[in-house]
């Protein structure tokens, strides 16, 4: 029994080591057919697209670990730039049409 076990585990692994195009999977050099290829870089986009979407949840707005002081700041550097904005448009430095794009910047 164990005999017939260490067998099937044999041809089974025997099959995949002599396969180039799973040698180094994924991170190999990139030989073989398109479709390996291209499933190597879906791969590595995949767990980089979730890694990026962690550290959004975990830092991100509302995120568990985000540093409020630093969206208290924002805020205060938000007002203190629109309030010199509206002074330029009072004064004429700047023409209506620039203050509603500079403003826009400011909020977005």
């Amino acid at each position: 029994m164990i005999e017939a076990m260490s067998s099937v585990f044999s041809f089974i692994s025997g099959k995949y080591e002599s396969n180039p195009h799973w040698d180094h999977w994924p991170f190999g050099p990139g030989y073989g057919d398109f479709w390996a290829s291209a499933t190597k870089m879906l791969f590595v986009a995949a767990i980089l697209g979730i890694i990026v979407i962690f550290l959004r949840v975990l830092f991100g707005p509302n995120g568990k670990f985000r540093d409020h002081d630093l969206d208290r700041e924002a805020a205060e550097m938000r007002e203190k730039a629109l309030a010199q904005l509206e002074e330029d448009l009072k004064s004429g430095k700047i023409s209506e049409l620039d203050y509603k794009f500079k403003k826009k910047r400011i909020l977005y």
